[in-house]
């Protein structure tokens, strides 16, 4: 199914930006607001008149969804009067929580925008379906090998998941911020120290944060930030193949005593803060640093235009580096799934859709990721500079995705690691007992799949 593609032009495909790790997190993991009620049964795929319905989940911000989900699926259903489609909204705060009681009650979607991490999860790994029959081996091949390597399907022998957004951490910069700081608002942070210098001048000076940090309950996005720095200083991933931690060494130790330093420069109250508070922070002046994938461009697009690193005050860099020099960050896939036998042929002709040149070009303008295919870096959105760093970490950068890949149950360690991650940010947990309990949290969750 794969092809070898020349490493520079997956790379040049790949301004979006190589992650996923998923499993993380808007993507993967990000989102909007937490739901902790239990979900209403999803629409029932159905045949009726010789019309197959299917439903659509493309969890997120139901603006942003329905920006393009609803005159794509119009436009779909008029070139295949044989299939309707159904529209679900969710955000990813509330889809993370309540995925498992969709999965096993069977009122899941027939297609879902998917994590890569999630492949082998034990509430949905029996409802994926093959569709290798379904989907054309043009697509396949369109799909860049880079892409394709991020994704580990372990021993699944077939096609179950599509990716169809990669994405990296880059930092965020209020340039007024840094003005207002005394700091040169064209020379972002580049190190570890010099961020951890910024911060503290940012808040001391200014009384902003200087870092904002997303730490809602059930987002899956705070274990993404504090694996980043855990990824940087090991240049490891956080779990092995075996789902053990692999941040218990003196370097992972560096990484959590660097993090101890700079939570006090931090938003106040910061589990009440997801992505999508965090970014209206930045773009408004009230949060001087956010490390974030390409999700939060659409707000500032929205505030200050498309070339908003010129026309506005918001700037984008490449993350810093530790103390190591290495140049690593957080990355991870997002792609389709089918879920049902029974309308598969219909699910997969969707999503073959849903993956088409200009489909495609416009879910990822909706929602802030860069091109996957080389015929969107010819649009003129994908042209400004601020693209440019997203490529240049897919080129320069090593990447490390998503947790859980190798586990039945992926969630369980954004969750047991989020209560230990809270409790080091809230300042209950010193450093050291934080490395403690993280490995125990770790080791307790995989003797539970074992």
């Amino acid at each position: 199914m794969k092809k070898v593609i020349s490493l520079m032009l997956v790379l040049a495909m790949l301004c979006s930006l190589l992650a996923a790790c998923g499993a993380a997190k808007e993507e993967p993991a990000a989102t909007e607001a937490p739901a902790a009620e239990a979900p209403a049964a999803a629409p029932e795929a159905k045949e009726e008149g010789g019309k197959t319905t299917i439903t659509v989940l493309r969890p997120g911000d139901q603006d942003k969804v329905a920006s393009f989900m609803e005159p794509a699926v119009e436009a779909f259903e008029a070139a295949n009067p044989d299939i309707n489609v159904e529209i679900m909204y969710e955000s990813w705060a509330g889809w993370i929580q309540t995925y498992p009681t969709y999965f096993e009650a069977d009122t899941q979607p027939d297609v879902v925008f998917w994590w890569d991490n999630k492949l082998h999860d034990s509430s949905a790994n029996s409802s994926l379906v093959d569709m290798t029959p379904y989907l054309s081996e043009e697509l396949v091949n369109k799909i860049p090998q880079g892409v394709w390597d991020l994704v580990d399907t372990g021993d699944m022998d077939g096609l179950y998941y599509v990716p169809s957004s990669v994405d990296t951490f880059v930092l965020y910069y209020n340039k007024d911020v840094f003005t207002e700081a005394g700091l040169d608002p064209n020379a972002p942070p580049t190190t570890w120290d010099e961020l951890l210098a910024a911060a503290k001048a940012i808040k001391e000076k200014t009384g902003k944060a200087g870092v904002g940090v997303p730490a809602i309950n059930g987002a899956e996005v705070l274990q993404e930030f504090v694996g980043c720095f855990i990824n940087q200083a090991t240049d490891a991933p956080v779990l092995d193949a075996a789902s053990m931690p692999l941040f218990n060494t003196p370097e992972g130790m560096e990484a959590l005593n660097y993090l101890e330093q700079l939570w006090p420069y931090v938003q106040e109250s910061p589990t009440e803060y997801g992505r999508g508070e965090l970014r209206p922070l930045m773009r408004d002046g009230e949060v001087g640093m956010l490390i974030e994938g390409p999700w939060a461009i659409g707000t500032m697009i929205a505030a200050y235009g498309e070339n908003f690193t010129e026309d506005g005050p918001v700037g984008i860099a490449e993350l810093p580096v530790g103390p190591n020099g290495k140049k690593i960050t957080w990355a991870g896939t997002n792609g389709w799934i089918a879920t049902r036998e029974e309308t598969a042929e219909a699910s997969a002709k969707f999503i073959e859709y849903l993956m088409s040149d200009e489909v495609l070009k416009a879910h990822h303008l909706a929602y802030g990721s860069g091109p996957l295919y080389a015929s969107e870096l010819e649009d003129p959105a994908f042209q400004y500079d601020y693209w440019n760093v997203f490529y240049n970490e897919t080129q320069e950068f090593s990447l490390y995705g998503m947790i859980g890949k190798n586990s039945a149950t992926p969630a369980a360690y954004y969750t047991a690691l989020e209560e230990v991650w809270q409790q080091f940010l809230l300042g209950q947990l010193n450093a050291e007992d934080a490395m403690a309990a993280a490995v125990a949290a770790v080791e307790n969750v995989t003797a539970r799949n074992s």
